[in-house]
């Protein structure tokens, strides 16, 4: 039976271009998945978008000395291309124009008609001397759940939620102490109302769920749910469509939902028959997993993720990749020492699907070198000279490895390190028999060409061609 998935990326932040952390994140997971779903005869529609209303943009826009809308747009861009030099093929990429910010609007206006949204008064640290309050990116603190070093709105270390005032020891974005705080009333959405279908929801997809995933809204139902705020006091954003609330604009992350739905709305609505599968690293959970979760239970009509699979961070050299700090290597520049395909499998080999992984470009190149590379030059050229016979059976074994690449490529066990170590293990094999037994190589080289083309779709159309 045809399956249809509409498949969700968090929207990149245009603060700078892709780094290799984020290209091992969410964009190349779900790629694969796409390009797998295809293969085996599903429908997908995978859609992100440019994520222009972080306050991440205003602090670099300050670092460049550059202005905010004319920096996100250029990074945008810069986006766009790294993407397609991965070939990463997207169907639906939203941008903040005038069509999007009139459909977000729309969006909150209907909560708000309907009694979902409430105003609650919020303290935020505050600065006099730049007139700013002190969220997002424009805080830096320590965790009150974790200890961890984080800015406002969310912890990336434990994925807990926080409220700027109770940041410990918050400064500003220059690194001084708040001066003060402001009451200000905002638009919230209570999360706790939603507690019965939160509850009814994840016994019913746990198996969906990616095991960080489950523990964290373990943890937040734990304990009485935040409210999550709607709108906050900043001038970079969307004007809240809502009278009363002067000043404000909608928070970045509550305007991500209706912004992913702006370009697929058909794909979003309950009865469209799409099985939501969303990509995203584990520091935004809290969002996707529950303050989204609740904003589609308010709306009414929204379909809800069946499956949420989060990668843990990818480091380099031992530390966070980082654009504010400049600590990272640009993705671009890896796809253009290395190629797509090279890339894709090394990063899914060593994917920090579960737990955190380190990335060096040494590492990585001796890994696609040894695994990729050499085995298949071995098999390549046993193969030279070699004329298959007119009838010959496949070994029995490779159906094995059929049966593990399609366990990898379903949303309840998807994996792309599972992907790209059978693929590697069965080059290798390939590659040690073929000398004494081309047959056999041919048939695990036509075996790979057909699984492991989500993967490494070049490659794979390249061998096709050559060996059928």
């Amino acid at each position: 039976m045809t399956r249809a998935f509409l498949v969700t990326a968090t929207p990149p932040t245009p603060n700078g271009d892709l780094h290799v952390g984020h290209l091992a994140g969410p964009y190349l997971a779900a790629d694969v998945f796409c390009r797998a779903q295809r293969m085996l005869g599903n429908r997908t529609r995978y859609v992100t978008g440019a994520d222009h209303h972080q306050t991440y943009v205003v602090t670099m826009a300050q670092t460049q000395k550059r202005d905010p809308a004319t920096l996100a747009a250029g990074y945008g861009r810069a986006i766009r291309e790294t993407l397609d030099l991965a070939r990463i093929a997207i169907d639906a990429y939203t941008e903040p124009d005038d069509a999007y910010r009139t459909h977000v609007q729309q969006f909150f206006t209907h909560l708000n008609r309907t009694g979902r949204l409430a105003r609650r008064t919020w303290t935020f640290p505050y600065d006099p001397r730049s007139g700013r309050h002190l969220l997002e990116a424009f805080a830096t603190g320590h965790c009150p759940e974790c200890l961890a070093t984080t800015s406002g709105a969310i912890c990336e270390i434990c994925g807990h939620p926080n409220d700027p005032a109770t940041l410990l020891h918050c400064t500003d974005d220059q690194g001084d102490e708040a001066p003060g705080q402001r009451a200000v009333n905002i638009l919230v959405l209570p999360l706790e109302d939603h507690r019965d279908r939160i509850t009814a929801h994840y016994t019913r997809h746990r198996d969906g769920m990616r095991p960080h995933v489950l523990r964290f809204v373990r943890e937040m139902l734990s304990q009485p749910l935040p409210d999550f705020p709607v709108s906050y006091p900043a001038d970079w954003g969307i004007p809240v469509p809502v009278d009363g609330f002067p000043g404000q604009v909608l928070n970045v992350w509550a305007e991500m939902l209706p912004g992913l739905t702006h370009a697929a709305k058909d794909a979003w609505a309950k009865d469209s028959g799409h099985q939501l599968v969303q990509f995203l690293g584990y520091d935004n959970t809290f969002f996707f997993s529950l303050a989204h979760l609740c904003l589609g239970f308010a709306a009414g009509h929204l379909t809800a993720p069946t499956a949420i699979i989060t990668n843990e961070f990818l480091h380099l050299a031992g530390a966070k990749f980082s654009t504010t700090r400049g600590h990272l290597v640009l993705a671009r520049d890896l796809l253009a020492r290395h190629g797509a395909d090279a890339v894709r499998f090394g990063l899914a080999l060593d994917n920090p699907e579960h737990q955190r992984a380190d990335f060096t470009e040494t590492a990585f190149t001796h890994t696609v070198r040894t695994r990729l590379h050499q085995p298949l030059a071995a098999v390549r050229a046993a193969l030279t000279d070699y004329e298959p016979p007119a009838h010959s059976t496949p070994p029995p074994f490779l159906h094995r490895y059929h049966e593990r690449m399609l366990r990898a490529y379903t949303p309840e066990t998807f994996s792309l390190r599972e992907a790209a170590e059978a693929t590697a293990q069965l080059l290798d094999l390939a590659a040690h028999r073929a000398p004494d037994d081309p047959a056999l190589a041919l048939f695990a080289l036509r075996a790979l060409i057909q699984r492991a083309a989500p993967l490494m779709p070049d490659l794979t159309a390249e061998l096709h061609h050559q060996f059928g």
